[in-house]
């Protein structure tokens, strides 16, 4: 029968074949993708709580506080970053991202403890990401039974979870997918509108007429930019009112610091446009961005954890600045000042990805619609040869 014959796959073969090695960008994509996959999976992806970023409040300063520090420092559950002169101090620096914990050593801990009399040491923990919070705890009561056999009694190790006592993981990474989904949605939509037009051959007859470039630009995007005001409005909804996660900060702070993501993403959308010639091509490059958004930027796990070439290529992602300010403003109520690096930090950031990519869909446009004039005048003067 017809339908079980082979005859032709030969030359089938050889034209597909012949079609994919002459696009070498989709072969880069296709075969690179699943290396590079692998090298963040096998270095990124570490689920190890250590060295947690630490404040220390030492009242006392006495032979048994420094011996209770160093026992933190020697640990691998805390990493101090540095001392506060108040216990005011200790809860800012925490609420501002600096710190996951911080230790308030009492006044006459070393004396209480050489008396026999009850010594307490009150350790605050940023529970806005559980994994995190759980594993400081146990280090916390781990540290304080070491000063035990030294003393007649040890200190009593009081441990206060702050912003999400529960310890509820939705509180740490529905936020996270507040900023993942917006910047997918945006950055994949604009992107595959223009490249789609591009093949149609309806962004060509656009560009032959008066209508300028950034006119032009500014029209494609705008209505991607509602969508993205849409898209997040609803997640932010949904987070509040189907996952119970509160918003400890300022509603205004979050939807200005959204806005400026969105205008990040856009840009982010252009520019794969700009660089892509099909929509498979711009879906590919999208989803080839996604992954190391996702392991680069602190969506899973403490970016600290991973390797110093990790935390590097996490630095000049976008979404690593937007999940800080999104987990400040969500999960600690952290305000402007406390989150201004991480909102210098995706401006600028954002600002040279859409100046980029802006001035490379100002050099296509020109050359497109150079292009499609010069083909015109082509068939026009053919026709009036004819």
């Amino acid at each position: 029968m017809r339908v079980f014959s082979f005859r032709g796959l030969d030359a089938v073969l050889y034209k597909e074949t012949l079609h994919a090695l002459r696009d070498p960008a989709t072969i880069f994509l296709a075969l690179g993708i699943p290396i590079f996959q692998l090298l963040l999976f096998g270095y990124a992806f570490d689920v190890r709580t250590e060295y947690v970023r630490t404040v220390i409040y030492d009242e006392d300063r006495g032979d048994s506080a420094t011996r209770f520090r160093d026992a933190l420092a020697a640990s691998h559950g805390f990493r101090i970053v540095g001392t506060v002169r108040d216990h005011e101090a200790m809860r800012e620096a925490i609420i501002a991202g600096r710190a996951r914990v911080g230790v308030e050593i009492p006044p006459h801990f070393t004396a209480d403890l050489r008396a026999g009399r009850p010594a307490a040491v009150q350790v605050l923990i940023d529970g806005s990401d559980s994994n995190i919070a759980q594993q400081a705890y146990s280090s916390a009561l781990a540290v304080g039974g070491t000063l035990a056999p030294s003393s007649a009694r040890g200190p009593d190790v009081r441990v206060h979870v702050m912003f999400n006592p529960s310890l509820r993981a939705a509180n740490f990474y529905v936020p996270g997918l507040v900023g993942l989904i917006l910047q997918n949605i945006t950055m994949m939509l604009t992107a595959l509108s223009i490249v789609g037009e591009r093949e149609r051959g309806t962004l060509e007859q656009l560009l032959v007429t008066p209508i300028a470039p950034a006119a032009l630009l500014l029209g494609k995007i705008i209505p991607y930019a509602v969508i993205g005001i849409i898209d997040f409005a609803s997640v932010l909804v949904a987070m509040r009112w189907v996952f119970a996660v509160p918003i400890a900060g300022s509603i205004p702070l979050l939807c200005a610091s959204a806005a400026i993501f969105i205008v990040v993403a856009l840009g982010m959308g252009i520019f794969i446009s700009t660089v892509s010639r099909t929509q498979l091509e711009a879906l590919l490059r999208s989803i080839a961005l996604l992954l190391p958004s996702i392991l680069l930027s602190g969506f899973f796990i403490e970016r600290e954890l991973m390797p110093p070439v990790m935390q590097w290529l996490g630095l000049v992602l976008p979404l690593t600045y937007f999940l800080e300010i999104l987990r400040g403003i969500i999960g600690r109520g952290a305000g402007i000042v406390d989150l201004r690096q991480p909102l210098i930090a995706i401006s600028v950031l954002g600002l040279c990805i859409f100046t980029l990519a802006t001035v490379r869909f100002s050099a296509m446009a020109q050359g497109g619609g150079a292009g499609t004039k010069h083909r015109r005048k082509r068939l026009h003067d053919a026709s009036e040869k004819t």
